[in-house]
């Protein structure tokens, strides 16, 4: 008989808006459902999310300084136009997630939604890769490559400087969340993103940009993530 040595510890990453607490919400659910082999850590990205309308330094600063309770307020892991082809921001959220690295970690896997999810997977191929992107993940910083990623409603990045990362492939297996009806990430740029990892596992729902919850995604995602769970031997009586 195996015994459970420790539990997982999962670093989740919010989508684009959202933060922390509210992540930490809408996973209530599945989180109460893995409780006995991980404990997941969530972070808030470091970029304010403020309205367009305010266009110079000075409105958007005073608009970030309105009195918004932290539960509300709305962040992201950076910023991409259309007419752009550089996610504006992306350097600090690294920087800012390697520390969260060294001080809260080390983690066995990555968990991410949306915008959290595509950050998710650049991540993993950084820690795998860390002489792609030179200077982001340094060839010393002492943090193992993830176990594994769990990765919902993600994209492929578009940054034109990010291409030559994208275009690895992720050894990290992962367990790849696709909402058949999602409006907001097509189903094929989640399907293109999960091409870029070597053991993609597919879990499809009939459903929209959510991270779903029902009792056949918690139980598929906890057997999939259970087989991570370090197991120790007990003694043998001789």
């Amino acid at each position: 008989m195996v015994a459970v040595t420790r539990k997982l510890r999962i670093l989740c990453l919010h989508g684009y808006t959202q933060n922390a607490i509210t992540f930490s919400k809408k996973t209530a659910v599945l989180r109460k459902a893995l409780k006995d082999v991980a404990e997941l850590v969530y972070v808030t990205g470091p970029h304010k999310v403020l309205e367009p309308e305010f266009l110079t330094v000075e409105e958007r600063q005073a608009a970030a300084e309105q009195d918004v309770s932290e539960e509300l307020m709305p962040y992201a892991w950076f910023f991409g136009r259309k007419d752009d082809d550089k996610y504006q921001g992306f350097e600090e959220s690294i920087e800012f997630l390697r520390d969260v690295m060294i001080k809260q970690g080390p983690f066995d896997g990555v968990f991410g939604f949306s915008q959290g999810a595509a950050m998710a997977a650049l991540l993993c191929g950084m820690l795998e890769n860390r002489d792609v992107l030179p200077g982001l993940i340094p060839a010393d910083f002492n943090h193992e490559p993830f176990r594994f990623a769990i990765i919902c409603a993600g994209f492929l990045s578009r940054a034109t400087d990010h291409q030559p990362l994208v275009e690895k492939i992720v050894q990290s297996p992962s367990f790849h969340i696709i909402g058949e009806l999602d409006t907001l990430v097509a189903p094929e740029r989640m399907s293109a993103l999960a091409e870029k990892f070597h053991q993609p596992y597919i879990f499809k729902h009939a459903g929209g940009h959510f991270v779903p919850t029902n009792a056949a995604s918690r139980n598929t995602l906890k057997e999939w993530i259970s087989k991570f769970v370090p197991l120790a031997e007990p003694n043998s009586e001789i």
